[in-house]
């Protein structure tokens, strides 16, 4: 049996350089590695948009990215064998 988190992150990079973007980029990196930790594995990245409203006055919308991970769970059953 499998069980599953989703993590958001941001679904936009902005940069002047492609230095800068390259760093921002490796962020992203960074957070896949911390979520890995416990066996958590990356299996889907879905962009999400967000959208907020405010009375009478146009929304503002925010993408993001749902980072999908999944783990195999280990029973007690399967444990004790």
């Amino acid at each position: 049996m499998k069980e599953f988190k989703v993590v958001p992150c941001q679904g936009r990079v902005v940069a002047k350089t492609g230095v800068e973007a390259s760093k921002q980029i490796s962020a992203l990196a960074s957070i896949v590695t911390q979520e890995s930790i416990g066996g958590w594995e990356l299996i889907s990245a879905m962009p999400i948009v967000v959208a907020s409203s405010k009375k009478r006055f146009r929304g503002t919308e925010t993408p993001y990215n749902a980072l999908v991970f999944a783990r195999e769970v280990i029973k007690e059953e399967d444990a004790k064998k």
